[in-house]
């Protein structure tokens, strides 16, 4: 048997190669996205492994006897899952990666803004020193602001729970999650109108998919407090950047914290690059030396669970159970 890995984040990936040699399966490695090369030497694979590379119908149709696609990560939104489901194929992802990483990066980004750390180290550099350095306008203590959140999968409830130590208000809105379920986390389940009126920062957690993508345009942010931040940790298609830019230029709201963004890596010029209200983290939140390790060595055990005959623990699309190659 064979799996291969296309593409992925790794220094190396010796944790991958134990795991498949111990249980006799030969593991070739690329580090590819071109999608014919992908084609080219998947053909044959059992199992394929996918960081950023763009699986779709036509790398799927070419796959002649793979049995299983496992995501590097949380979100799969790089995998055609209908094309694989019709093949046979299961599709498993890594839902419990960086949730810790997440969180942190999350509430970072928060604490960043709420202490105006970069402009107090802009006014350093500048010269300046004292607390009159930097503007003081719309600075208010944490305990006294409300953290809305855009989903409340665990990255959420992570950034809830940091919140809520430093005695935020927490609101959130997702219409897959309970309000006793929001509750028992600390968190009151509004609907998105109250969610941007409400929130003094918004943090974004949910998945991309055709729902939400593109959901926070101009009406949203004309919708939000003209002192509100938005923080996104989750995907960078969530926000319609050419809207957030033009409400930043008007603005509408004070600022953003991005670690993500709609095209990655972003030119050089791109125009929230430059920006004393907007910081941008090169999507780093989801790394630390733990969570790496993690989800090379987990991402190989689900493959080789199915390579078994045995389910993945986290099966994306179990309606593949009732199909047939």
């Amino acid at each position: 048997m064979k799996a291969v890995i296309t593409d992925h984040p790794f220094p190396s990936v010796d944790l991958a190669q134990g795991i498949f040699s111990r249980n006799g399966i030969d593991l070739e490695v690329m580090q590819t996205k071109d999608a014919d090369i992908i084609i080219s030497r998947t053909k044959t694979a059992d199992a394929m492994i996918v960081g950023m590379a763009k699986i779709d119908k036509k790398v799927i149709d070419a796959l002649e006897r793979c049995k299983v696609i496992v995501r590097l990560g949380v979100g799969f939104d790089n995998v055609d899952v209908p094309a694989a489901t019709s093949r046979g194929i299961m599709i498993a992802n890594i839902p419990d990666f960086c949730t810790e990483e997440v969180s942190d990066h999350a509430m970072a980004l928060i604490l960043m803004i709420a202490r105006r750390v970069l402009h107090g180290q802009k006014a350093v550099r500048e010269g300046k020193w004292g607390p009159m350095a930097i503007e003081f306008d719309s600075f208010k203590r944490l305990k006294e602001q409300t953290l809305g959140l855009y989903g409340f999968g665990r990255i959420a409830r992570g950034v809830a729970e940091r919140a809520r130590g430093f005695k935020m208000t927490c609101v959130a809105s997702d219409p897959f999650m309970t309000k006793e379920a929001m509750a028992a986390g600390g968190v009151e389940k509004v609907e998105m109108k109250e969610l941007l009126a409400r929130s003094d920062y918004l943090s974004l957690h949910s998945p991309l998919t055709k729902e939400t993508e593109n959901v926070f345009g101009i009406e949203q942010f004309r919708a939000m407090k003209r002192a509100a931040w938005i923080i996104n940790t989750s995907r960078g298609q969530v926000i319609r950047e050419d809207d957030l830019i033009a409400a930043l230029d008007q603005k509408l709201i004070a600022g953003a914290a991005l670690d993500v963004l709609a095209k990655e890596p972003p030119d050089r010029n791109h125009p929230l690059l430059n920006r004393d209200n907007v910081v941008v983290t090169p999507h780093m939140g989801s790394w630390t030396w733990d969570s790496r390790e993690d989800l090379q060595s987990k991402g190989a055990e689900e493959a080789v669970r199915v390579l078994k005959g045995e389910r993945p623990k986290n099966l994306v699309n179990p309606e593949v159970l009732s199909c047939k190659k």
